[in-house]
């Protein structure tokens, strides 16, 4: 029993020589990835909160002014026809036949 423990501890420490040889050779590699990885990481979690940021600013920003755009598109058309009407009653326009009948045409 006792041997079978010693073989074990020897492992374990062969283990460990043939972890530490690998990590002489390719450690500083390791080590770049690492970094690597790590500050890809990093930035992925920033432009993620960035693009949460630009997302709600365009919610609750930019929305409402477009549906105030709108609404002012809508009232302008609205008193450009009621302008329109009150000047075809007010002057008689000279060429009125023809423009009725390109109107009714198209």
């Amino acid at each position: 029993m006792d041997f079978l423990l010693f073989a074990q501890a020897a492992d374990t420490f062969s283990d460990g020589l043939a972890l530490f040889a690998l990590l002489k050779q390719y450690g500083p590699l390791v080590l770049v990835m690492a970094f690597l990885l790590w500050q890809g990481w990093v930035r992925e979690g920033r432009m993620g909160k960035r693009i949460v940021r630009l997302e709600d600013e365009q919610r609750n920003v930019l929305m409402p002014l477009v549906e105030r755009c709108a609404d002012v598109i809508a009232q302008n058309t609205l008193m450009m026809e009621r302008l329109e009407k009150a000047l075809d009653e007010r002057f008689e326009c000279p060429w009125r036949p023809t423009c009725a009948a390109k109107h009714t045409r198209g």
